[in-house]
């Protein structure tokens, strides 16, 4: 009973921080501000919210924000500046970089094209084990087509074949100075490492791109197919990814009533920077369906 009570107690305190959060996103959210407004002590305010969120208070508070981003982008007519500040970001500059960094394009380019539908929920996520946590709710879209510099590699899925390949899509951008800070970076999975091998699965490396540029080597240029896709979306290192398709094919693909269309599936890279911590990658899959 005494267990229970105390249980009821902390998440009253999280449910009302978490009300305090959402209301408050151009206000102090600094860790012992929040930590006083709750009444938790400091020394065990983090462990806390982290097990009862699941994930660090931060990572939290940079999510709402974003998220609540993506709403007034698009059902309100603010600028995108006075949007920056109401969500608590000092400029402009911050705001678009954070947006970029989380879904993949800018803010203006989200406002400027209502078709484009964001996935703002984290589908799948790992724990320190590695092992997935899943809280499937996958968004369906219409992927345009897309045109698209290409390498393909051929050789173990992230391997060190995918590696050299991104490498060296990574110097041409470098030389013709594409996209520096937010490319648009897709992964084609033609092949079952079970059925053919992990030496013989083929990948199309893209990058999305708006104007020609001349071949060079192995790098080409191709139109890369669009149509409709389920999108899962998953935080974490990319050890985990293997694991993350056997949830998504066990969790959903065997309940849903949707068919699956003859495409291969693609993954795209929302943060692929070197800097990056394994914890913060954010990858979407792609599930090709009718």
């Amino acid at each position: 009973m005494i267990r229970e009570e105390t249980s009821r107690y902390y998440r009253k305190k999280v449910d009302e921080l978490l009300h305090h959060i959402g209301s408050h996103l151009d206000g102090d959210l600094s860790v012992r501000t929040l930590a006083v407004h709750s009444g938790i002590s400091l020394f065990h305010f983090h462990r806390i919210m982290k097990a009862a969120l699941g994930e660090p208070l931060g990572s939290y508070i940079d999510r709402v924000r974003l998220e609540t981003a993506v709403k007034l982008i698009r059902y309100s007519g603010e600028p995108l500046q006075q949007i920056a500040f109401s969500i608590g970001y000092n400029d402009l500059s911050s705001f678009s970089k954070a947006f970029v960094k989380e879904f993949g394009l800018s803010p203006g380019e989200y406002r400027n094209d209502r078709s484009i539908v964001l996935n703002t929920h984290i589908d799948f996520r790992c724990d320190e084990n590695l092992n997935i946590i899943a809280d499937v709710k996958p968004k369906m879209i219409n992927l345009p087509e897309k045109k698209v510099l290409y390498i393909t590699v051929t050789g173990e899925y992230g391997g060190e074949e995918t590696i050299n390949g991104w490498n060296e899509i990574g110097s041409f951008m470098q030389r013709y100075g594409i996209n520096p800070w937010h490319p648009d970076l897709f992964a084609v999975y033609y092949d079952d490492p079970d059925v053919v091998g992990n030496d013989q699965c083929r990948t199309d490396l893209c990058l999305t791109i708006k104007r020609s540029y001349p071949a060079e080597g192995r790098i080409g240029e191709k139109i890369m197919q669009g149509g409709k896709y389920a999108v899962f979306r998953y935080k974490g290192p990319y050890e985990g990814l293997w694991e993350l398709y056997y949830a998504i094919y066990r969790n959903w693909l065997m309940i849903t009533d949707m068919a699956l269309r003859d495409q291969p599936v693609v993954e795209r890279y929302i943060t692929f920077a070197p800097k990056t911590k394994p914890d913060n990658l954010i990858t979407e899959i792609y599930v090709p369906v009718e």
